[in-house]
Order: structure tokens, then C-alpha cells, then sequence
């Protein structure tokens, strides 16, 4: 239920997006655009994530098409609309305000006759967002905001890769996994098919002096594309970090509109080779994230093994996986029944308790390995400690030999599995020599 609401958004993103592309640059670059949304490996991942993305999507698509139609029919009712759902959108999330801002200032230049109904649309949005500001301020001032710059540093190579997973790949998988290098190509040649289709036909309209000028539109749909790149750069130029692949989602449907116009813009085969090779390239993807190894971590997996082997008292050791929030914690996805019949210990962080009774990102001390091990002994009794770690092969290797080092010799590692995943989840049972 609490990814109810990315999904519906997620799924009136496809043809909301055709809308888009219709009302801008044309039915063919609509079509190929609403394919690229329903086959994003990106889009997928936060369909299905109970994060606000994918709600944020929908309402920036929705904010773009009701100023279109505001502009077209100078209707209020129109630009009442178009009002809340920027507002909507901001109250989702912080970065729709590039988008936000940017296709305002368009309709302002773009549509004269138009810049008061603009003023007083978006001035209403701000003034509805008034009682979020003490939020905001709070968000600005908290150590969260330095979160992302501490996860992603900002440089070049970063700047590269979030750019790379955005548009073409999977927030946590690297691109020569997902599409991979044949997909990278396949983008690439249906890309330059596209560019070289469209300089031909610019060549052919030069040679009889009929040069077209980009309508209002069709810059409409690059400013769509490039508001939040540009403006999250400029923002982490001046101020903390803001760039990661995440916070760039308000611009997805202008990107891939304006790719759909660019493949559409030929004719004949060539127009045939470029979508196909584009979309190919998304649809390779899109299967790959039916692999298990691109799964969320398969803690579900995880609990069900432990569910089978343990008796009641065994004690499940948990080291969630470390980011500001779990994708998953092995305890989230048991049952209230299982949760009373182990006792839990954490491994590595601060006990659940702590951490919700104190402020986010507070600095908690965290028991060693060693203590964490001789408290699980105690309360265990004589029974399996079952260790949960979720991460990379080294990660989850040294905090075992750390956690094993608090044991005595007679308990030993009886069985290890690990369950596939974005992040592998080992789960390791330590058994008494005597049992």
C-alpha cells in the first residue's frame, strides 16, 4: 500500500507524457517518449519505491500540461489548476522548482499576452507553500542536507555517472551492467541516426533558404529536459551537493520527449533505424531488471530461511544496509510473530531504539562487534545466532570475522547463505560445538 501511490503515478506518467509530446513537437515523438517512460529501467525502480519520485513525475507532467492548456484556452480554470499542481509538486519534492521555474519564465516570454494570468498563477502556488517554509528552513539547516554530497561527492565523475543512470540506466546499477555496453551502443547509433536524419534535413531546407526556427514548443521541451541538470549543478556549485540521479526525475519527460523528437525527425528507414535502436536500447533494460541480482536486497528471502531453521530464542543479529534509509531491514519484512520469538541485536549501528528515540542523524555510539557477539551469546541461551548482514562481499566478510572474534571456540559457523540482490544479503548461523 505505501507503494500504491508511485505505481498509479508512475503508470498516468506514460500517457501523460504522450500528451506532452503531442501538444509540443508531434504524435511520433509522443509515442516514442511514452515508450521510453514505460520501459525506463530508472522509472521503474521508483514506480515501485514507496519515495515520492514518482509522485513528483506525475505532478510536475501535470503542472506542464495544465499551463498548456491555460495558454491555449485562457481558461481560469486552467490556470487554477495549473496553480495547485505546481504547488502539489513542490510539496512532493524540493527539486521540481527548476522545472517549475523555468517553464515559467518560458510561458512569461514565450506568450506575452499571457504574463499576468503567469504572475498571479505561480505568485498563488507560493503563497499556498508559505506553511512549509519553517520545514524548509529546518531541512536546510539539518545535517541531512550534507547527506548526499558525503554518499556522491560532486565532481566530474560523478556528474557522468548520475547523468549515465538518469537517463539511460538504474539508479544503483552501473550502465556496463544495465542496459550494458550493447545497450549503451544501440542509444548511441539510434541517437546519431536521429542527428544525422535531422542536419540532412536542416541541409535540404538551407539549400532552398527555408531554414525553420525552433517553435515556442519545441524550446519548451528542451527547457524541460535541462531545467533540473542545470539548475541541481548550479545549486551544488554554490551551496552543499544536491546532484544525484534521484533528484533530476522532474525532467525525465522533457528528456524524453525531446529524444523522441530527435529519432522521430527523419524519414523513411532512417527514422525506422533510430527508433528502434533507442527504444531497443531501453528494452534491454527493462528485462534486465527482471534479473535477481537488480532485485531490491531479498530480505524477504532472508526471514523466510530463518523462519524455516530456527527454534524459538535464537537470537538474529541484523547489520542493515548502510545508507540514511534502508531499503529494506530484515525486520520490517517479518511478521509481529516472528519479531516475538527472537531477540534482536544490531551489528554495527546504534539499536533501533536509540535511533528512533533520537534526532535524525544524530552521532550514537555503536557497540563493537566483540560485545554485540558476547550479548547475543547471553541471550541466546545455548541457541543459533543467526548473523543478517547486507552489503558487499567485503563488507559482510569483515564485519563476520569481527563478530565471530566475540565467541568462544566451541561455537562455530554451521551454515551460510547469501540471497541475491542490488545488495547481497548473507545470512550466517553460529552454532554450540555441543549441539
Amino acid at each position: 500500500m505505501l507503494r500504491l501511490v508511485s505505481l498509479v503515478a508512475g503508470l498516468a506518467a506514460i500517457p501523460l507524457t504522450y500528451v506532452l509530446g503531442l501538444w509540443t513537437v508531434g504524435r511520433p515523438a509522443g509515442l516514442v517518449a511514452a515508450t521510453l517512460v514505460a520501459l525506463s529501467p530508472f522509472l521503474i525502480y521508483y514506480t515501485t519505491e514507496a519515495r515520492a519520485y514518482g509522485l513528483t513525475l506525475v505532478l510536475v507532467l501535470l503542472s506542464t500540461l495544465t499551463l498548456l492548456r491555460a495558454l491555449d484556452t485562457g481558461r481560469v480554470v486552467w490556470w487554477i489548476a495549473y496553480a495547485l499542481c505546481s504547488c502539489a509538486a513542490i510539496y512532493a519534492h524540493y527539486t521540481p522548482v527548476y522545472v517549475l521555474g523555468a517553464q515559467a519564465l518560458w510561458a512569461f516570454f514565450a506568450h506575452p499576452r499571457a504574463r499576468l494570468p503567469v504572475i498571479l498563477a505561480n505568485g498563488g502556488a507560493a503563497v499556498a507553500y508559505l506553511p512549509w517554509l519553517p520545514t524548509l528552513l529546518d531541512n536546510t539547516d539539518s545535517p541531512g542536507s550534507k547527506v548526499i554530497g558525503i554518499l556522491t561527492p560532486f565532481n566530474a565523475a560523478n556528474v557522468r555517472i548520475e547523468l549515465g543512470r538518469w537517463g539511460l540506466g538504474h539508479p544503483y546499477v552501473p550502465l556496463r551492467d544495465l542496459p550494458g555496453w550493447a545497450g549503451i551502443a544501440m542509444f548511441l547509433g539510434g541517437v546519431a541516426a536521429g542527428a544525422t536524419g535531422l542536419l540532412l534535413a536542416l541541409r535540404r531546407s538551407a539549400e532552398i533558404r527555408r531554414v525553420p526556427r525552433p517553435s515556442s514548443r519545441v524550446v519548451l521541451v528542451m527547457v524541460l529536459a535541462l531545467a533540473t541538470p542545470v539548475g541541481l549543478l548550479v545549486s551544488s556549485l554554490i551551496g552543499d551537493s544536491v546532484w544525484n540521479a534521484r533528484n533530476l526525475t522532474s525532467s525525465w519527460p522533457g528528456l524524453a520527449v525531446a529524444v523522441g523528437a530527435l529519432v522521430a525527425a527523419p524519414v523513411g528507414l532512417v527514422r525506422v533505424a533510430a527508433v528502434s535502436l533507442v527504444v531497443g536500447a531501453f528494452a534491454i533494460g527493462a528485462v534486465k531488471m527482471l534479473d535477481a541480482d537488480n532485485q531490491r536486497p531479498s530480505y524477504a528471502e532472508a526471514a523466510d530461511f530463518i523462519e524455516r531453521t530456527s527454534s524459538r530464542g535464537d537470537v538474529i543479529v541484523e547489520s542493515p544496509v548502510p545508507t540514511p534509509g534502508p531499503l529494506a531491514p530484515l525486520t520490517d519484512v517479518a511478521d509481529d510473530d516472528a519479531r516475538s520469538r527472537h531477540p534482536v541485536e544490531r551489528l554495527g549501528y546504534p539499536s533501533l531504539r536509540a535511533k528512533l528515540h533520537s534526532p535524525p542523524y544524530a552521532l550514537l555510539p555503536v557497540a563493537s562487534a566483540e560485545t554485540v557477539a558476547q550479548r547475543a551469546l547471553r541471550r541466546g541461551r545455548g541457541g543459533d545466532i543467526f548473523v543478517v548482514i547486507g552489503g558487499s562481499d567485503e563488507l559482510r566478510t569483515g564485519l563476520l570475522e569481527a563478530f565471530r572474534e566475540g565467541l568462544p571456540t566451541d561455537v562455530r559457523l554451521a551454515q551460510g547463505r547469501t540471497f541475491p540482490g542490488l545488495i547481497p544479503v548473507g545470512v550466517y548461523v553460529f552454532r554450540n560445538g555441543a549441539r
